[in-house]
């Protein structure tokens, strides 16, 4: 009988472990919906544009992760959606999500959105092979350059007018790597671009060494967190959200985040000037 008794008690026994383990599971699961119930959680759609913002954790670029430190200062969690850019764009403006990261001010936006204090300052320059002698100041000293663009992109309005213009010789393709490879090719002699994100795709392809870019900004512009109007709560969201942006940057913090993810960059790309940089109605 002795022998016999462990045998026979095991099925009880897989039974007991069985429920022991089904209550610990129970209550894992209870715990994480509490969790998530006592903490705000506002959902933002996004792009892949490193080192701005990118799928990659644990911050999701520097940008995500100073809209993540914001909001903390409130409590309110963000979880992050990433998108090609206008399904990110039109997610948030139905209010499936509540907003997205990050974007420039644009007129036509401001029925659909709510936009945040400026982030940070954002600037396209031209890039050139490092080999080749040039420098500019305006607009009418690239008439003799062929200029690589990407579809879909804006540029600024007077050199957007040069190109329609005819005065720009520019050619278009639908790649900012494309454009790239054509630049180091000699195919082309000037590609604009935002000098962060084309400093990593440069990396990216093994090509930092052989094209730079001008210090001369080509268009001069803010990116920012967009709130949906329809969402409800947007408004109060927006009010958190630039009450945590302004302590981060009273705190020297913001300026410690953006100076260790963007070395190369000249100080001057960085500043936010609050009398230019409002978007509003």
């Amino acid at each position: 009988m002795s022998l016999q008794g462990p045998h026979d008690h095991k099925p009880l026994l897989k039974q007991l472990r069985k429920a022991l383990l089904g209550m610990v599971v129970a209550c894992t699961v209870v715990l994480n919906v509490g969790a998530g119930e006592s903490e705000p959680v506002i959902r933002l759609t996004s792009g892949h544009w490193p080192p701005y913002m990118e799928y990659n954790p644990p911050h999701f670029g520097v940008i995500s992760h100073i809209v993540t430190l914001a909001f903390a200062k409130h409590d309110t969690l963000v979880t992050y959606g990433f998108f090609p850019w206008s399904r990110s764009l039109m997610l948030a403006q139905k209010g499936l999500w509540d907003g997205s990261v990050a974007w420039t001010c644009r007129p036509e936006m401001l029925k659909h959105f709510h936009f945040s204090d400026p982030i940070v300052a954002h600037h396209y320059t031209l890039f050139h092979r490092a080999s080749m002698d040039f420098d500019w100041d305006q607009v009418e000293d690239l008439e003799s350059y062929r200029v690589g663009l990407t579809q879909d992109y804006n540029y600024g309005e007077t050199f957007e007018e040069a190109v329609a213009a005819g005065t720009i010789n520019a050619e278009k393709t639908t790649s900012d790597i494309a454009n790239f490879r054509k630049l180091a090719a000699g195919r082309i002699d000037l590609f604009p671009m935002e000098p962060a994100v084309g400093m990593k795709m440069l990396q990216k392809l093994g090509l930092e060494d052989t094209i730079t870019f001008h210090s001369t900004p080509l268009q001069s512009d803010y990116l920012y967190l967009i709130l949906s109007r329809r969402v409800p709560d947007s408004e109060r969201y927006l009010n958190e959200f630039n009450d945590g942006l302004s302590k981060l940057r009273k705190s020297g913090r913001l300026e410690e985040l953006i100076d260790s993810s963007l070395p190369e960059l000249p100080v001057r790309y960085l500043v936010v000037d609050d009398e230019e940089s409002q978007c509003q109605e």
